[in-house]
């Protein structure tokens, strides 16, 4: 397993302090997809000899013979012993994964669904351990009092009283009988099962309902997957799933018998589920949630309250870099080190993976202490073309960069410095006034698409700029950086692809509108340039071409391109994810 960050300088220090306090942030996939096995349905709890536990639904790509695997590890999520099948009903689905702890019992429950005939029925298993997760009972089943079940992938609770909380959600439509054939019939209440013996028997406790106009018709009417959690105050708060624009909450003052002020939460998201662990920094108590900031699964986010879930801290993207799909169903808790655990599904080209993070609570809500060096201060300028100007309501990738790259140490100042239908002989033309005069520290340097451009749609049958003046071009913007102090970044162009209007415009030779790469055989030849002055002039590369051809690869370039040829938001959050990752890099380099 390897790390993008270091986490062992994170516990030096003052013998009061923790993990949580401290500015930091690593991540790590734990569990890879393969060709065969994919991932998904995370849930994670500390165990009382302050181990972690994780489990997930495991399930090959050919089927839904879903299992339910479990994995422990010893030093604060860094590292994992090899998976283990815990619930397996061979043929069927078994998911939703959730952990019960208390003193040194603890509890997996899944969801097993036969879809053969639709949505209809569910049973919930579970297996128990009295000795950490060491060793586990057969599987057996939990009566839930409703003829489907679901919702129950957010880890269960203990109160202070002893009393043990399942979030779970139960269908309307079902229990009526009915079978449904997709998520967007269900319309769902959500609510907890009780035990007050240790989990031996459940009761069912309270349920809410909403009702509000649904943002797509995939989603679900009602409310959905319950995150749960025991306040200061020993009110229960609860965040749930909804088709809306918002995650819905609730409270109970009574154990979670009954539930009020059912209504939109401060949190945004369409459609996917939150999680919610309460965690302690020096004699505070706060709660992480951790949710998609968005109608799309993506950004992850996570965020802190320190007034029992009334307010929350701005949200900090915690499943950065993104390659396609969603980064969802988290779960987190608070480690023994002090450090705050996320995990989530996260959709990779190819598959699906289990990713983790580790962080402090200072690093979410950007309050790090004083003893630890502040970010550096950084201008940067973004030299370019379309594909870096500011558009509209498009979240370019200067914007990400802005916003994020204070939490990767760099509290940088951005001046976008591009213009629409620009090639490298008129940014030469300004490179003196707009760049050098600007004093920056780093400059990224993204052009190709309109150098490489035949307009032949205007009688043209050659590039508007040759190759050979193209390097040209980029070398000057390299040396003349260099000489003036200023630490350049080369970018490929981004790739492009047929739409309607680009056959119209491009559709004849040298380009061929029967390859999907057509649109692309005179610009590869720019993008091949750019790498090799990159290598010769020894320049940091952000290779664009390669990571959004590799996307297309398992997805589409409609995914990832407006038009076929501007990138689009998550095509921008790709760039901005490599250039997070390289303008540290050359911030600290001599």
């Amino acid at each position: 397993m390897v790390w993008l960050c270091a986490v062992g300088m994170v516990l030096c220090g003052a013998e009061s302090r923790t993990a949580a306090d401290f500015a930091f942030f690593s991540q790590a996939t734990v569990a890879a997809h393969n060709e065969q096995t994919h991932h998904g349905l995370p849930c994670i709890g500390r165990l009382g000899d302050g181990r972690l536990l994780l489990v997930w639904s495991r399930y090959p790509s050919d089927s839904s013979d879903f299992a339910v695997v479990g994995s422990i590890s010893s030093d604060g999520g860094c590292s994992w012993t090899p998976p283990k099948v815990l619930i397996d009903h061979p043929g069927l689905l078994d998911a939703d994964p959730n952990i019960i702890v208390y003193d040194d019992h603890v509890l997996v429950t899944g969801t097993t669904v036969d879809f053969s005939q639709g949505i209809r029925t569910s049973a919930t298993w579970c297996i128990r351990s009295e000795d950490n997760g060491k060793t586990w009972t057969e599987p057996y089943e939990i009566p839930m009092g409703h003829r489907y079940t679901c919702g129950k992938c957010q880890r269960a609770i203990r109160l202070a009283s002893g009393t043990l909380l399942m979030g779970y959600s139960w269908d309307i439509l079902c229990e009526q009988g009915k079978a449904l054939q997709s998520e967007g019939e269900m319309e769902l209440r959500a609510g907890v099962m009780r035990s007050t013996d240790g989990g031996m028997t459940w009761a069912a406790g309270g349920d809410t309902h909403a009702t509000y106009d649904k943002v797509a018709g995939g989603a679900v009417l009602g409310t959905d997957e319950p995150a749960i959690v025991e306040c200061e105050d020993r009110s229960i708060y609860m965040l749930m799933r909804t088709g809306s624009e918002f995650l819905y909450e609730a409270r109970s003052v009574d154990e979670g018998q009954t539930w009020q002020d059912v209504k939109p939460s401060p949190l945004r998201g369409t459609n996917a589920p939150a999680s919610l662990a309460r965690f302690e920094l020096q004699g505070r108590t706060g709660v992480l949630a951790v949710w998609d900031n968005a109608k799309e699964r993506f950004p992850l986010c996570a965020a802190i309250s320190f007034d029992g879930c009334r307010t929350w801290s701005a949200p900090r993207d915690i499943g950065f870099p993104y390659t396609g799909g969603q980064a969802s169903y988290p779960s987190c808790v608070q480690a023994d080190d002090g450090a705050l655990v996320a995990v989530w599904q996260q959709d990779v080209p190819g598959g699906r993976d289990i990713r983790l993070a580790r962080f402090g609570a200072a690093w979410v809500t950007g309050a790090e202490p004083a003893s630890l060096k502040s970010p550096r201060t950084a201008k940067i300028v973004l030299l370019g073309e379309s594909t870096t100007k500011a558009r509209g309501p498009l979240r370019v990738f200067g914007q990400v960069l802005e916003e994020e790259l204070p939490a990767h140490g760099v509290a940088a100042t951005i001046i976008n410095a591009g213009v629409g239908g620009e090639s490298t002989p008129s940014a030469r033309e300004r490179f003196e006034r707009e760049v050098i005069a600007a004093h920056p520290d780093v400059v990224t340097i993204y052009y190709g698409l309109n150098d490489a451009a035949v307009d032949i749609w205007n009688g043209k049958s050659e590039p508007r700029v040759t190759r050979t003046q193209f390097e040209e071009n980029l070398r000057y913007f390299v040396r003349r950086a260099r000489e003036a102090g200023i630490k350049p970044i080369l970018l490929t162009p981004n790739p492009l692809a047929w739409t309607a209007q680009e056959r119209e415009l491009y559709g004849k030779p040298p380009y061929d509108v029967h390859d999907v790469e057509g649109h692309n055989v005179v610009l590869k030849d720019y993008v091949a340039a750019v790498r090799a002055l990159a290598e010769e002039e020894n320049v940091p590369l952000a290779d664009v071409y390669r990571i959004f051809a590799e996307y297309a690869k398992h997805h589409s370039y409609a995914q990832i391109l407006l038009d076929g040829v501007h990138p689009n938001d998550f095509g921008h959050r790709l760039i901005a994810d490599e250039l997070l990752r390289i303008i540290p890099e050359v911030l600290q380099a001599p």
